[in-house]
């Protein structure tokens, strides 16, 4: 475009002066740029070599410290006070305990003077072990009974030989104190078996005393020959009671029997009486059969019956006669066996009183024989268990030793450890350059001139390569005005090039998603969430209850590009409680008042929710603008657009090459590696 005067004096007023003083206008211009690049780089090196200077001066003054490690594996006592202790010891507390030991003052104070040759006293060695203090370092590697000693200091051969000194001091302080403790323990354990001997011995003499004047045979009690007698003369008394009451019970029966009249119950043991019955029998039967040969007439006139009847009459009344000797007899026998049991028991009671004094004398003597046997086994499991920690004691002495391996020793470190000059030089350099900017910045900042007054606008041609992406329409904004066309300014081939890139729909950020979602109605909730999570208007409106599976977490979208996506636990939940129980499958999913929804319905339930929340601009926010939020969720994080369609569906080249600029430089990520769900959303749950 031509350059007139009147702009070259807006735009250069200082420049316009030399021009028309009669200086050429194309020497004014760059001899004041010329000033200001000198001014620039003036400040710029003054400020960027002093800052320079000045922060490598403090690194490189900085004195070199270098650090020595070694790593030792300590392995503490297994001592033998553990062994006869009635709770098992922790292992970790013997370690934490050696690891002191091994940072000790002792121990350094040894250090101390072996490095100075042992010429450090009093307030001198004390400040020497307090160096050496700051300048150790240990630390147990977990899990293991591994240490590290490190060493700092500005002496790179001092820190290594700080290490292997203190691990030789203490290598020989614990040999030393191992050797003695082994010792002392030793002793101990012997003192302690030879007192439990003696005490047992002399413990034994009493009891052998005891038993002897106790006059106790054996430690079974049924082996003395007191209580041996005294169980005699109970059992004589129980059978002798057994012979009373049987000798009783048998009186009282023929008594009885005698009032009665009844046969005794003894009588068969009566020969004469046997014999008796047996002949009256023998005649009963004979009799009974010239009975069953004759009449009573020629009975009444036999001799021979009446014979038979007359010696049956005869043995008859000797029967009873012998039975009732019988009778007596036996009683008269019962009677004198029950007066001989009465006597006996009499006799043994009387016996049995006398030795029961002893027998409780001997018992109590007996309870107290027991009680000193038991007190005596006590004292020689004592003297066991003294013992076996004896032998343990003999047996571990080596094993009980502290331990000292040297797993790496400390080597002399070839550079410093802090600090790192190469990184605080650059450090240095650094803030120096961004000093040296912020100098030239603030400089200019008070050199700028004042702003010109305005002139005639510019044109700026668009180019075929500028791509732009305007924000989509407002609901019920007024129409954009058309641009000033420039036929002359615009090539006609840029006016024949189409652009790439078309208009997108407005993206929401995250917390004006959260704001959405938060102050939505709940029966709005769900058709959100599900626009949000990439599908459309119609989609969300073609929804049916046979499309959600809640027991796979899956949900079936119709459409031109069917597809299947696996549900988040919020959106499956928001979703399962949309559908209701025991709705049927052709039931929509997302519905108002039991009907599907319209694509005027979606857009109307968005736009008011927008509004409820309070958003800037709500007009704009459409189910579109839903979807691409989403959209540009996923393609910000890196996904390949070839899987985009398998969350979103179908997207035109136009809407790819739309979102192209969205997505970060570098190699694209697959699905399984993208986070599928907004934060938003996923704060549903």
């Amino acid at each position: 475009m031509p350059f007139d005067d009147d702009t070259a004096r807006r735009l250069h007023a200082p420049a316009f002066q030399a021009y028309a003083a009669g200086a050429p206008l194309i020497d004014a211009m760059p001899a004041r740029r010329s000033a200001a690049m000198r001014r620039r780089v003036l400040v710029f090196f003054s400020v960027f070599l002093l800052s320079a200077i000045a922060g490598l001066a403090y690194t490189y003054m900085r004195p070199a410290v270098y650090l020595a490690n070694a790593r030792v594996q300590l392995t503490p006592s297994a001592l033998g006070a553990s062994i006869a202790a009635s709770a098992p010891r922790d292992a970790s507390q013997d370690f934490l305990t050696e690891l002191q030991n091994l940072g000790s003052r002792p121990v350094l104070e040894k250090v101390a003077q072996r490095l100075a040759g042992g010429q450090l006293q009093g307030a001198a060695l004390d400040e020497r072990v307090q160096q050496l203090q700051d300048m150790l370092s240990l630390r147990a590697v977990d899990g293991t009974n591994i240490v590290r000693i490190e060493a700092r200091g500005p002496d790179r051969q001092g820190v290594a030989r700080l290490v292997n000194t203190l691990v030789e001091v203490y290598r020989d302080e614990q040999a030393a104190q191992g050797d003695s403790a082994v010792q002392q323990q030793l002793a101990q354990a012997r003192e302690t078996a030879r007192e439990m001997d003696e005490r047992v011995r002399a413990r034994q003499r009493e009891v052998e005393t005891f038993r002897v004047n106790s006059a106790i045979v054996s430690a079974e009690r049924s082996e003395n020959q007191t209580l041996a007698r005294l169980k005699g003369l109970g059992d004589a008394v129980a059978k002798n009671d057994e012979r009373a009451a049987a000798a009783e019970g048998r009186v009282r029966a023929l008594e009885e029997a005698v009032a009665q009249g009844r046969r005794a119950p003894s009588a068969k043991d009566n020969p004469t009486v046997a014999t008796i019955e047996a002949r009256l029998s023998q005649l009963r039967e004979d009799y009974k059969a010239m009975e069953r040969q004759f009449t009573p007439q020629y009975l009444d006139m036999d001799p021979s019956a009446r014979s038979a009847r007359n010696r049956i009459a005869d043995l008859q009344q000797q029967l009873e006669g012998e039975r009732r000797k019988g009778v007596q007899s036996a009683l008269a026998e019962a009677r004198e066996e029950l007066a001989g049991a009465k006597a006996t028991a009499q006799r043994l009671q009387q016996q049995f009183g006398e030795d029961r004094q002893k027998a409780q004398s001997f018992t109590r003597r007996f309870s107290e024989f027991e009680a000193m046997k038991d007190d005596l086994k006590g004292l020689e499991q004592v003297r066991q268990g003294a013992r076996q920690r004896l032998l343990a004691l003999e047996a571990t002495a080596r094993e009980r030793k502290p331990r000292l391996l040297v797993v790496e020793p400390a080597a002399v470190p070839e550079t410093a450890w802090r600090p790192l000059y190469t990184r605080d030089a650059a450090i240095s350099v650094g803030t120096a350059l961004l000093l040296g900017f912020l100098a030239v910045w603030f400089v200019e900042f008070f050199n700028r001139t004042e702003p010109v007054a305005p002139g005639p606008s510019t044109v700026i041609v668009p180019q075929p390569w500028m791509q732009t992406h305007p924000v989509g329409p407002a609901l019920g904004a007024a129409p954009a005005m058309p641009a000033v066309e420039h036929q002359q300014s615009v090539p006609p081939r840029a006016m024949a090039t189409p652009l790439l890139a078309q208009a997108l729909p407005r993206e929401l950020e995250q917390y004006e998603v959260g704001q959405l979602l938060a102050a939505t109605a709940p029966e709005h909730l769900p058709l959100l969430a599900c626009l949000l999570c990439g599908l459309s208007a119609e989609e969300a409106g073609a929804l049916r209850v046979g499309d959600l599976d809640a027991a796979a977490g899956r949900l079936a979208v119709p459409g031109d590009v069917p597809r299947v996506l696996a549900l988040s636990a919020p959106l499956q939940a928001l979703l399962v409680a949309s559908a209701g129980a025991g709705a049927a499958p052709q039931q929509p999913l997302l519905s108002a008042s039991g009907q599907a929804l319209a694509a005027a319905d979606v857009a109307s339930i968005v736009t008011s929710s927008a509004f409820d929340a309070g958003l800037e601009q709500p007009q704009s926010v459409t189910p579109e603008s839903l979807r691409h939020t989403y959209v540009a969720f996923l393609v910000r994080q890196g996904l390949r657009f070839g899987d985009l369609g398998r969350l979103v569906g179908r997207l035109s080249s136009e809407q790819l090459n739309a979102l192209g600029p969205l997505a970060p430089p570098g190699e694209r990520r697959p699905l399984a590696e993208i986070e599928p769900l907004m934060p938003a959303v996923a704060a549903l749950g």
